[in-house]
């Protein structure tokens, strides 16, 4: 049987290898994936049973239902202070999904996109399916954590890049993106006239500030921004599978023609429920805001009783990056520690080759879990990593 090559080319993903040796391990301590372990709360869920009841089990909008739209458009101007219109939003089974339609939407065999990393897997992945290049421009390491690196950025782009992918707060490295910089690669994408693809799904989760900047604060069109949202990390609903995009009419209308080819719509209940989370949410969100403050504390006050680690301070997103001097290969480095400790970790080189010699945990756990496996990753490094 002969397999598409594009398909074939994509890489697995390293944290799920992380996670399915997990799976063999006598109640592992799971930092790897990025989710809380808490679960979604109760007036999500009784939305959900509610939407049940009321009779939304059929089909919807391939965009999503209107008043989902409305919602979205309502709480992004309130959060970010830009205006969108409904029909400039496409709903979607979870982020993902809204990515491989606006990357499918966009690139073309031969086409590249330009990638700020470490970053997530998922995009270089996509792009390798439509037979595009991705282009790493790693952020450059400082005394507090990290920078763009915009000459860098400037001279990766050519007259194939469609795509500039920037994730802030990001995942992994938990640096946000300043408005000057993001003007600067606004101006790029003009030159070059190349979209910019926002991935904000982390906007609510920063710690000295209502919000994370978002790129169309700056943005002096839509039809070069794609921004990229979801209800899985402000809302505690990974497993729900709900995201959306924000973009121009156009591209908003070629993504819901797409959308027809994969799922037709999300989950009807799933909108409904989403519907409440916008509407009723804002308490919730200060309270994990505050839980994800006290834990990044915790998380880095333990952190840094290991002589060899280096920390950069995360400004946004739930996740720690440690930089461990003496660490080659942090895959091996990741699956001996689950073996031997239990601890499970992301390895810093599944966010790209600039992810090599860290570790990504994520800190949205509660304590029980948290305080014994850094305490474990400790004791694991002196013994294996320090002289």
């Amino acid at each position: 049987m002969n397999y598409s090559t594009h398909a074939l080319a994509a890489k697995d993903s390293l944290i799920r290898q992380i996670s399915m040796l997990a799976e063999k391990v006598d109640k592992p301590f799971k930092l790897y994936f990025g989710e809380s372990d808490m679960t979604t709360p109760e007036f999500i869920c009784r939305a959900a049973y509610e939407a049940l009841q009321q009779g939304h089990t059929f089909y919807t909008n391939t965009a999503g239902y209107l008043d989902l739209r409305e919602a979205i458009v309502r709480k992004f101007d309130e959060v970010h202070g830009v205006q969108f219109k409904p029909t400039e939003v496409v709903c979607t089974a979870g982020a993902v999904m809204a990515i491989h339609m606006a990357m499918r939407s966009c690139l073309d065999p031969g086409d590249n996109i330009i990638l700020i990393t470490p970053t997530w897997p998922v995009f270089s992945s996509i792009a390798t399916l439509f037979g595009a290049e991705a282009r790493a421009v790693p952020l450059q390491e400082t005394a507090d954590g990290f920078s763009l690196d915009l000459d860098a950025v400037a001279k990766a782009v050519d007259g194939r890049t469609k795509m500039l992918i920037v994730n802030s707060p990001s995942n992994p490295t938990g640096w946000i993106i300043s408005e000057n910089e993001q003007r600067a690669l606004w101006d790029l994408a003009l030159k070059h006239d190349f979209m910019i693809m926002a991935d904000e799904v982390y906007d609510r989760i920063v710690f000295d500030r209502p919000s994370a900047p978002s790129f169309a604060k700056i943005a002096t069109d839509k039809e070069h921004l794609i921004v990229i949202n979801s209800f899985s990390k402000t809302y505690n609903m990974t497993g729900w599978r709900l995201g959306y995009a924000l973009t121009g009419e156009s591209l908003a209308k070629l993504m819901t023609k797409l959308g027809e080819f994969i799922v037709s719509n999300p989950s009807a209940l799933v909108q409904r429920a989403g519907i409440v989370a916008l509407r009723d949410g804002e308490g919730y969100v200060k309270e994990i805001r505050e839980k994800y403050t006290r834990q990044r504390q915790l998380a880095m006050d333990k952190l840094k009783t290991i002589s060899n680690v280096t920390l950069p301070t995360p400004q946004g997103g739930f996740y720690a990056f440690p930089k461990l001097d003496g660490l080659h290969d942090s895959l091996g480095f990741a699956k001996k520690l689950l073996a031997e400790s239990r601890v499970g970790m992301a390895p810093g080189v599944a966010f790209g080759a600039a992810g090599e010699g860290y570790m990504r945990l994520c800190f949205a756990a509660s304590d029980a879990v948290l305080v014994p496996a850094l305490d474990r990753f400790k004791e694991f490094v002196e013994k294996n990593l320090c002289d």
